[in-house]
């Protein structure tokens, strides 16, 4: 069985994390004190470590500081969540054995498929299109679900209502769901029975303050067929709904009630800690921007004519979580150059054309390129002073073995940082 650790995460994204894992047979220990986590991971020995970084990082640095140092813990994988930052920052962790990590807010589909790429077992995921937004106006709670019944956004949605209720400080909380651009037939019991359970999980959620909004008939035998959904109301005026949750005490006009922000982002959409439920899939197909999105650590390019060589650095470079662009002449890596496309080139200055040395001196002329390492035969002297004069952060012999190149490469960045 594969096992994860999670290191002092958020409480919604750590239970929430915790439950999608169990489904799919993976072990997940969790520590919220930074102070155990080593000893934890060094009893466990997992598969994967998730950690929760803080805006200091000075307790989660020391915590990979020790991972690195101890042969049993250092070839562990790691997934970092944590506060924007740099290219360059991000890149240096590398060195670490972070292969990815994750801005907040984080977006839970691009997030559950990088975890199952690590573990080497595809994690099972409803792709179901789907939109789920929360609101609060007082102390009713609107949930409007469009499009589809995501059984990923259902299960999360017990954990953000929760969450929600709490932080709000909420005592009687009045829930309306709202359903009126769906069309609701019996094939969708299953997934509505998944919803309401949701959303009733919550400790302070009871039957008589929910109410549903919706055009579907099905859904009012739906109701009438389940004796655990007793005091759920259904209409399809929201006029009248309304009245029936509005806190007097507050307001008596539904239609301030309307024009209050019913339908505008709730405090989960800037809660940074919170995970989305708006998925990147949602929003976005275009790849560029699911490569940029994914959380990868390193994008490395390597040029190299020796295509056995050439595959072997990338293969290597991919197995520590980079993003590899693989080029075997110089002219095809600066047609497709830009300085903030890469954290890392590598380079083999000995090309057929004679033209190592003009990639040098192209990066060179721009400010913010990122370091190169030249990976090349045994060069004669006068070879290794111009290259290092042209740019070239060092220069390691060819040939090595791919794991060694990757190691020198990954202490040479976290230097360079």
């Amino acid at each position: 069985m594969k096992k994860v650790l999670i290191i002092d995460s958020h409480q919604l994204f750590r239970d929430f994390l915790k439950q999608k894992l169990a489904v799919d047979q993976i072990e997940v220990t969790l520590t919220q004190e930074n102070r155990d986590s080593y000893p934890k991971m060094l009893t466990l020995l997992p598969n994967l470590v998730i950690l929760d970084m803080g805006e200091d990082r000075v307790e989660e640095m020391a915590f990979l500081e020790k991972k690195l140092g101890d042969p049993n813990t250092a070839s562990i994988p790691t997934i970092i969540t944590g506060p924007s930052a740099d290219k360059a920052s991000i890149a240096a962790l590398a060195k670490y054995g972070v292969i990815k990590y994750f801005a907040k807010p984080i977006q839970f589909d691009v997030f559950f498929e990088a975890i199952g790429k690590v573990l080497h077992n595809p994690l099972s995921m409803d792709t179901t299109p789907s939109v789920l937004d929360l609101h609060r106006n007082n102390s009713i709670i609107f949930i409007e679900l469009a499009v589809g019944l995501n059984r990923e956004k259902l299960a999360l949605l017990q954990y953000k209502l929760t969450e929600m209720i709490e932080t709000e400080e909420i005592e009687s909380p009045k829930i309306l769901i709202m359903l009126t651009n769906l069309e609701l037939t019996f094939v969708d019991g299953y997934n509505l029975e998944f919803l309401l359970d949701n959303v009733l999980a919550c400790p302070k959620v009871h039957t008589k303050h929910v109410k549903i909004l919706s055009l579907s008939p099905f859904l009012k035998d739906f109701l009438e067929g389940h004796e655990a959904y007793n005091g759920i109301e259904m209409s399809n005026n929201l006029p009248k709904v309304l009245n029936s949750l509005i806190d007097t005490t507050i307001t008596s006009s539904v239609s301030d009630l309307i024009t209050d922000r019913i339908l505008t982002s709730s405090y989960l959409d800037e809660d940074s800690s919170s995970v989305e439920t708006r998925f990147f899939s949602d929003t976005n197909s275009d790849p560029e921007a699911l490569k940029a999105a994914d959380g990868t650590v390193l994008n490395i390019a390597i040029i190299d004519s020796d295509l056995k060589s050439l595959a072997m650095s990338k293969t290597a470079f991919e197995g520590y979580g980079a993003n590899v662009s693989a080029y075997n002449s110089s002219q095809s890596f600066l047609a497709d150059y830009a300085a903030e496309k890469f954290n890392l080139v590598v380079l083999d200055v000995v090309l057929p054309d004679n033209t190592g040395l003009n990639v040098l001196a192209s990066m060179r002329r721009e400010y913010n390129a990122p370091p190169v390492i030249v990976y090349s035969p045994p060069l004669q002297r006068e070879w290794v002073v111009k290259i290092l004069q042209s740019g070239a952060k060092t220069y390691i012999v060819k040939p090595q073995k791919p794991n060694v190149l990757v190691q020198k490469s990954l202490s040479l960045l976290k230097g360079e940082f």
